[in-house]
């Protein structure tokens, strides 16, 4: 990226590379969608703000990562909400490790595999959970089944997810 561009230029460029990375980090990080579309627009205001000196794109993308995470924090803060967020080391790390060299792509399609090969109970849960947003109450009523019933049914499915997905990226 050629440091020389104004202001708006240089904006416009990080904006184009790195906006659904941050976005996405912040979701990663717990953060609710609408939020983090909020935060998203500040982090680079704050990065613009910060004066940073562009040295290389993953350094770059550390820094919007930390601005944005910094900005989630700091609005659950004033909402006197605690999130419940991982080490910032540890979160960095798995961070890095899901966008690899494509972005994230990579893992996303390996889920999509994963995910397309569950069946029965499994597939029920998950898509009740996670495409329809139910609660754990709700989805036992839909299902028949206790909440810890459909506790156990969703730890099973997430670790079956994982480990397919782990062995598709090996």
């Amino acid at each position: 990226m050629d440091v020389s561009l104004p202001t708006t230029q240089l904006l416009e460029e990080l904006v184009r590379r790195h906006q659904r990375s941050v976005r996405s980090y912040l979701l990663y990080q717990g953060c609710p969608a609408h939020l983090a579309d909020d935060l998203v627009q500040e982090t680079f205001l704050s990065f613009l703000a910060a004066r940073f000196e562009h040295r290389a794109e993953a350094a770059t993308a550390a820094f919007l990562r930390k601005v944005a995470r910094h900005l989630f924090l700091k609005a659950m803060e004033r909402e006197r909400r605690a999130p419940a967020l991982m080490d910032e080391d540890a979160s960095e790390v798995a961070w890095v490790a899901f966008e690899g060299e494509d972005g994230g792509r990579g893992y996303v399609q390996a889920m999509k595999d994963c995910l397309a090969k569950l069946r029965g109970r499994a597939a029920e849960v998950v898509a009740l959970r996670y495409e329809k947003g139910l609660r754990r109450t709700a989805i036992a009523e839909a299902l028949g089944v206790s909440e810890s019933g459909v506790k156990a049914l969703l730890i099973r499915a997430r670790s079956r997810l994982r480990e397919c997905v782990e062995r598709r990226l090996a």
